[in-house]
């Protein structure tokens, strides 16, 4: 269940489109494809951050292009170019089957070789074949294979992955 007032990334916004203030936009989910016309988001660039409301939505994920109320003109949207979307985490739909994960619920699990523990998840790294675990552990950090040939289990009642044997 996620946190109240927890945001999450949904999307990076591109370059510019046309010249009346509209932006692509890079989906990571298929959360920007349920945001409608009067719906608020949070974007951030680097430390700061501006509320915007939705004006307009065309296309679909992966890419999309989006117009925000006040941006309405080409140099308004090159200043969000870079840009991440977040909304509510209440927003996100929950996951079809067993197999899938958010990135967010994989943050903290601990990761296990057999009976040794590895590290802990900071985070994944988005890959073209596959995502990537980066794990810290005692001696740094370290990228793992998130596939079903490298982690066997996910125990999350225990919050804890568990690797393929002589993976490491």
């Amino acid at each position: 269940m996620p946190d109240a007032g927890e945001r999450v990334a949904i999307a990076r916004l591109g370059r510019p489109h046309g010249v009346r203030g509209a932006i692509t936009a890079h989906a990571d989910g298929p959360t920007l494809g349920t945001l409608e016309p009067g719906d608020a988001v949070t974007v951030r660039l680097g430390d700061s951050e501006r509320g915007l409301i939705l004006a307009a939505r065309r296309g679909e994920a992966p890419k999309a292009i989006l117009s925000f109320e006040g941006v309405g003109a080409r140099e308004e949207a090159a200043a969000l170019t870079g840009a991440v979307v977040l909304v509510d985490a209440s927003r996100l739909p929950e996951p079809r089957d067993a197999d899938t994960f958010y990135v967010r619920d994989l943050v903290g699990y601990e990761v296990r070789d057999g009976d040794v523990l590895v590290g802990t998840v900071r985070g994944v790294q988005p890959g073209p074949a596959n995502d990537a675990l980066i794990v810290m552990t005692g001696e740094g950090e370290i990228l793992l294979p998130f596939t079903m040939d490298a982690v066997v289990e996910v125990d999350a009642g225990a919050r804890r992955l568990i690797l393929r044997e002589g993976l490491l």
